[in-house]
């Protein structure tokens, strides 16, 4: 963090807000900007959230007012980069039990992708406590083509699928504390299975009998299993720094085969993600805020490390 950065923090978290009322709200939209150091553009992303439930954000984190809710909710969400677009919409109902059960369906969009992915979830769990959550996600997408057609003295086909299922175990607590506002952590654990197939077929047919001169089958599948910590110390209710930990191990199995061979092979792989946070909430009207987040992540797999830095800013309204 530039001595710039830490002077701005420094300064919004010293600065008075009394101006603003801290209404309870229904509405919730948001457009924001991340900037990163890596290959990206960067990404702009914006959201709509309406709680049907009044949504109280006195006296709490500014960015945890919809945690404390627990009430029902639907959202939408747009997000796009230089070469990918996505689009969300989803729900969540709570029951009087504090069960609670919610569905969603994501569709994302890239360049020179073979075809849109659309993927569906749906979540269920619990609130043990006002600052407490448990929650089962599962998520699953499959996405296929096929083609056929000639050119000249050849007909061809092809077959393209990929599968994807993935499942998390989500637990989320708020520990307040007294001489600051308190400690956000969320634990996570997770599956998932993508699996990716490629089939062509080419036929010579300018001949007294057609003859096939390329079948090849292409097939990727893996498991993976993902562990995740965040923690985040709200040192009031606007200012937090928080430290983030992911791991995913990867184990691949690889075929492949055309008309005279054919390989089979596996292999496992580990990726370790690390990263130090800080968040600004400026709640500086009574209707809007901005928002503005730096972020460093550091990469170490088997193969490689990498870091990565992302600044944020956004603009949010609560009404």
């Amino acid at each position: 963090m530039t001595k710039m950065s830490v002077a701005l923090m420094l300064a919004f978290a010293t600065s008075s807000v009394y101006a603003a009322q801290n209404n309870a709200y229904h509405h919730e939209a948001e457009i924001g900007f991340l900037d990163s150091s890596g290959e990206a553009d960067g990404l702009v992303n914006a959201n709509y959230h309406y709680y049907f439930k009044a949504v109280e954000q006195a006296e709490k984190p500014y960015e945890l007012a919809a945690f404390f809710n627990q009430g029902s909710t639907i959202s939408a969400r747009y997000a796009t980069t230089d070469i990918e677009d996505l689009y969300n919409i989803s729900g969540e109902y709570v029951f009087d039990s504090k069960w609670f059960l919610g569905a969603g369906v994501t569709q994302l969009s890239t360049d020179n992708a073979v075809s849109d992915t659309t993927t569906y979830e749906i979540i269920a769990g619990y609130f043990f406590s006002e600052h407490s959550k448990l929650s089962l996600n599962y998520a699953t997408n499959s996405e296929s083509k096929s083609n056929n057609g000639a050119y000249l003295e050849y007909e061809f086909e092809s077959y393209f699928s990929q599968d994807i299922d993935a499942i998390t175990l989500t637990y989320e607590h708020f520990i307040p504390l007294q001489s600051t506002a308190g400690v956000f952590i969320t634990g996570a654990v997770g599956y998932q299975n993508p699996q990716y197939t490629n089939n062509e077929i080419l036929t010579q047919v300018d001949g007294p009998t057609p003859t096939i001169v390329e079948d090849s089958k292409l097939n990727f599948e893996n498991d993976i299993y993902t562990v995740a910590v965040f923690a985040d110390w709200y040192i009031n209710n606007a200012w937090s720094v928080g430290a983030t930990y992911y791991r995913a191990d990867v184990n691949t199995d690889f075929s492949s085969s055309n008309i005279d061979d054919s390989n089979q092979s596996s292999h496992s792989n580990n990726i370790t993600e690390t990263g130090l946070n800080t968040r600004y909430f400026w709640h500086f009207s009574d209707v809007f805020s901005a928002k503005f987040s730096l972020e460093h992540y550091f990469e170490n797999s088997e193969y490689n490390s990498d870091s990565e830095t992302n600044f944020g800013v956004a603009i949010n309204a609560r009404f």
